[in-house]
């Protein structure tokens, strides 16, 4: 079976990527990385799953194989790799699933330009299938694409340049920014970011508690968590201001504000907009509305779910505005921009970061001289939330989007209630419902696993709630 990219990189069952797979598919990337002359070296990271050390050895063999310098990167955040990659002008691969489960992972590419886009993907997917009906190097494996001999690529220590790198990018835009009247929980579970975000915080003066260390991969999704308990336990026990932490590679940041609930990732999103004096914004259909209340905001795009989208269109805004960036509703930020703020200049990354915005949202408290909670409450007052169900087949999720966009009326009466109706139905990617009483529904097929989403946007966080827990019942009894 072919391996296949996904919303965001390429995902699949960890049997799928045998050595062979991955060779051919990182040979691909390769091949056409060459096609625009790009650099002659390859930086390399992975995230913490038990599955990730092995994949990447077949990118270090596909890369040496290549000709090309493989600059080992480690255990390290997926935007950390991909700022060293930038300002090394070298290519990039990843391995990670990021929150998908452990019986699943994923390569991710990135060219000097930043992360491959949609029609990059399509070309890189178009040589490995080439290269796999050619057999390419079919002599180096087995017949159940295993490497017949372990090469041992030869590979340049980089890790310490990288995080060295990633780290000084916060600390000195933020350097005059003190965050000592904050205490911080990290959540560090089985995060690659957990041993760089702590100290990032502690060098701005945070006082940081680190928490809940896991040695067994978990795969945690900030837009679908369902830890929130433990969190508001651990939140009252330290007295702490905020708990924060990221998914398995560290993309995408996960918040909770004093007062023990989650700041959804495109609030964070607004926040660090608002921070950093962004003017114009991308983001996917799927994030909170309520953005386009801003008043700083001069222009503010919606795309299709996924970073490649979000990236390809503040790369247009970018050719309009001096200051853009995008972010999603799982809180990751995309900065398009090189940002000037009290002397000090932070580059742009535009890739999914969850560093910038949890610094951003307590560098605005503490200059502000808040709480996150009183800071989220200066936000325009739409509320969002969102379910996740899991092992949905592909096939099952395009029959319950088939159905529902077939059957919008009854949908929305069968999650609101009987005197709801339908005002607009956006179908840019799955498909958004809005009712007469104001609450938004969107159903969407993940892109990257065998899972089905739902988003909410409703007047308060309770009605939010309540309604994706309506949607999710409704789903699965479509199940």
């Amino acid at each position: 079976m072919a391996l296949s990219f996904g919303t965001s990189g390429v995902r699949g069952l960890v049997t799928e990527f045998t050595d062979q797979q991955v060779y051919l598919l990182v040979s691909a990337f390769l091949k056409y990385a060459d096609t625009l002359k790009v650099s002659s070296s390859v930086a390399t990271g992975r995230d913490l799953r038990e599955s990730s050390p092995k994949i990447l050895v077949a990118v270090h063999q596909a890369v040496s194989n290549h000709k090309k310098t493989v600059l080992g990167c480690g255990q390290i955040p997926t935007p950390c790799l991909a700022f060293y990659s930038q300002e090394k002008q070298a290519l990039a691969v990843m391995v990670t699933g990021s929150h998908i489960p452990a019986d699943r992972n994923g390569v991710k590419f990135y060219l000097e330009t930043g992360e491959t886009l949609k029609h990059d993907d399509q070309a890189i997917f178009n040589l490995y299938l080439k290269l796999k009906d050619e057999n390419y190097r079919a002599e180096l494996f087995d017949t159940a694409g295993s490497f017949k001999t372990q090469g041992n690529a030869p590979v340049t220590d980089a890790s310490a340049d990288c995080q060295t790198m990633f780290t000084e990018r916060y600390t000195r835009f933020f350097k005059g920014m003190d965050l000592s009247a904050y205490k911080v929980l990290f959540y560090e579970h089985s995060s690659v970011a957990r041993d760089l975000i702590p100290p990032i915080l502690e060098k701005l003066r945070a006082k940081v508690t680190r928490l809940g260390r896991s040695e067994v991969f978990i795969p945690v999704d900030t837009e679908a968590v369902d830890s929130l308990a433990q969190f508001q336990k651990w939140m009252s026990e330290y007295k702490a201001d905020a708990l924060v932490s990221t998914d398995g590679d560290g993309d995408r940041p996960l918040v909770v504000d004093n007062k023990g609930q989650i700041i959804q990732g495109d609030k964070l999103g607004m926040i660090t907009s608002l921070y950093l004096g962004i003017e114009a914004v991308a983001l996917p259909i799927s994030c909170n509305s309520g953005i386009s209340e801003l008043k700083q905001l001069k222009e503010t795009v919606f795309t299709k779910i996924g970073s490649p989208f979000v990236v390809a269109a503040v790369d247009e805004l970018a050719k309009k505005h001096p200051l853009v960036a995008g972010f999603e509703a799982n809180g990751g930020y995309i900065l398009k921009s090189k940002i000037l703020k009290n002397g000090e200049e932070l580059q742009s990354l535009p890739t999914r970061d969850s560093v910038l915005p949890i610094v951003a949202m307590l560098a605005l408290c503490a200059k502000e001289k808040i709480t996150p909670a009183e800071l989220t409450q200066k936000l325009p007052q739409k509320f969002t939330s969102s379910i996740l169900v899991k092992n949905c087949p592909v096939e099952t999720s395009a029959k319950i989007l088939e159905k529902v966009n077939a059957n919008t009326e009854s949908t929305i009466q069968a999650i609101l209630g009987g005197s709801a109706q339908t005002t607009s139905v956006n179908t840019i990617d799955g498909v958004r419902i809005t009712s007469n009483t104001g609450e938004v529904i969107h159903f969407r097929p993940s892109g990257n696993a065998p899972e089905f989403r739902c988003y909410v946007e409703s007047k308060t966080q309770t009605k939010a709630d309540q309604v994706s827990q309506a949607a999710k019942e409704f789903i699965l009894r479509l199940i």
